[in-house]
C-alpha cells in the first residue's frame, strides 16, 4: 500500500508485510673357618645359627669355638653358618675354610665331606672360651635368588634401576571468553544530509510488518519512537533490509519500521528528494530527537544507525495467512538472512521472510547483518507473537 507524506509534515498509511648380572665373589673374612657363613646373596637372608663354643655363647652371627653349626638356608644371602669371630667372649677365629657345594638344598649331618680346612688357630683370649680352632664349615646355604653360597659367597648385584616414569604432559589452555561483538552497518547504508517529516500511524499496520495500535509499535527499543524510511515503491521495497534497524538523532533512539515510497504514484517529495538522508519520524520520536519534520531546515541534528538497545527475546510471527512466511523483531540488528527447516528464506516488500513451504514449528537459523547466528523456532498460529527465548549478544 502506499505511504504519502504531507510537506512539511508528512502523514503515511502502510501495509501490512514486511583426547640378572651375575653375583661377584666376596672377600672371605679373616679369623675362623667361614665355611659356614653364607655367600652374600644377591638379596639372600641370613646364614643359619652357628655351633655353640667351649663355654662360648651363641654366635649372632656365627661363632667360631667348637665345631661350626651347620649353615642355615640362605634365604636371601646374608653370612652362613658359625662366620668367624670371637669363640665365647673372645678367641681370634682362624683362616676361613673352604666352602661346601653350594647346590646343596638343605642343611645336612655334619661328616668328614662337610669338613672345612682349618685355619691356623687363634688364640684362645676369650675369658671362657676354648680354644678357637675352627669349627667344621657347615653346609652352605642355598642362595636365595642371588650370590653362590658358601664360605666365599659372592655379592649379589644390584638390581637394575627403576627407569623414570614418563613426565605427564601439560593440560590444553582453555579458550579465552568471547567479548562484545563490533556492530559495523554496511557502508552503502551511511546516510546523507538529514531532513525529516513526521507523520502517525493510529492504526499501525507497517511495511516492515511491524504492527501495534494507537501510534504505538510493539517489539521495538521505544513503541513510540518509529520512522519510515524511503524506498522506491511499494512493491520495490529497496531498503528494506533497514527493517528493525535503529537509528540515533541526539539522545533519542528510533526504529525504522516502515517505507516511504517515493515513485510518481506515491508523491513523497522530500523522500524523493533526499532517498539517502531522509526520515519520516514519529510525531513523538522528532520531539524526543529535538527536530522538526520540516524538509527545508538542513542543518538539523544528523542521524546515524546504532545498535538498538532493545530489552528481552527475539520475536517471531507466522504471518497471517501465510504459514510459510514469518517476521522477524526485537533485534539488536537487523535479519540479514533466514534458514527454517533447510530452506533459505526471501524477505518480501512487506517484509515477511518467505519460504516455499509451511514452517510451523520449524527449527530456524536467523543470521544478524554482523553475521551472528541464533537458532529459533518458528511459532505455530499464525499472527501470534513468539517469544524464541533467545537473543543476539549485545555489541558495540
Amino acid at each position: 500500500m502506499r505511504r504519502s507524506v504531507l510537506f512539511p509534515f508528512l502523514s503515511i498509511l502502510v501495509a501490512v508485510g514486511c583426547a640378572p648380572v651375575p653375583p661377584s665373589h666376596g672377600t672371605p673374612s679373616t679369623g675362623g673357618q667361614t665355611s659356614a657363613s653364607g655367600g652374600s646373596g644377591g638379596s639372600g637372608g641370613a646364614g643359619g645359627t652357628g655351633g655353640t663354643g667351649s663355654s662360648g655363647g651363641t654366635s649372632a652371627s656365627g661363632g667360631s669355638g667348637g665345631a661350626g653349626g651347620l649353615g642355615g638356608t640362605v634365604a636371601s644371602g646374608g653370612s652362613g653358618g658359625g662366620g668367624g669371630g670371637s669363640a665365647g667372649s673372645g678367641g681370634n677365629s682362624g683362616a676361613g675354610g673352604s666352602s661346601h657345594d653350594a647346590a646343596v638344598d638343605a642343611p645336612q649331618t655334619r661328616d668328614a665331606s662337610d669338613s672345612g680346612n682349618v685355619g691356623g688357630g687363634g688364640t684362645a683370649n676369650g675369658g671362657s672360651g676354648g680354644t678357637s680352632t675352627g669349627g667344621v664349615g657347615g653346609a652352605g646355604g642355598k642362595p636365595g635368588s642371588g650370590g653362590a653360597g658358601g664360605g666365599s659367597g659372592g655379592s649379589g648385584s644390584g638390581g637394575k634401576p627403576g627407569s623414570g616414569g614418563t613426565a605427564g604432559s601439560g593440560g590444553a589452555t582453555g579458550m579465552g571468553g568471547t567479548g562484545p561483538t563490533a556492530c559495523s552497518f554496511p557502508s552503502s547504508w551511511a546516510p546523507g544530509s538529514p531532513t525529516y517529516t513526521t507523520y502517525s500511524l493510529p492504526n499501525p499496520a507497517t511495511a516492515c510488518g511491524y504492527t501495534g495500535s494507537n501510534n504505538s509499535i510493539t517489539n521495538i527499543a521505544v513503541s513510540a519512537n518509529y520512522a519510515a524510511i524511503p524506498g522506491q515503491s511499494p512493491s520495490n521495497f529497496d531498503t528494506s533490509s533497514r527493517c528493525g534497524a535503529c537509528v540515533q538523532i541526539g539522545n533519542a533512539v528510533i526504529t525504522i519500521v516502515d517505507e516511504c515510497p517515493y515513485d510518481a504514484a506515491s508523491n513523497n517529495q522530500p523522500c524523493a528528494n533526499n532517498p539517502k538522508g531522509h526520515l519520516d519520524l514519529s510525531t513523538t520520536g522528532a520531539s524526543a530527537a529535538g527536530v522538526k519534520g520540516d524538509p527545508a531546515l538542513k542543518n538539523q541534528t544528523a542521524w546515524k544507525f546504532v545498535p538498538c538497545p532493545i530489552t528481552g527475546n527475539v520475536v517471531v510471527r507466522l504471518k497471517n495467512g501465510n504459514s510459510n512466511e514469518m517476521y522477524i523483531e526485537n533485534m539488536i540488528l537487523p535479519i540479514q538472512a533466514v534458514t527454517c527447516a533447510g530452506q533459505t528464506g526471501s524477505r518480501t516488500s512487506y517484509g515477511a521472510w518467505h519460504f516455499n513451504s509451511n514452517i510451523p514449528g520449524a527449527s530456524c537459523d536467523v543470521t544478524d547483518i554482523a553475521g551472528r547466528i541464533i537458532t529459533v523456532t518458528a511459532g505455530s498460529t499464525q499472527g501470534q507473537n513468539v517469544d524464541t527465548g533467545k537473543q543476539f549478544p549485545k555489541c558495540q
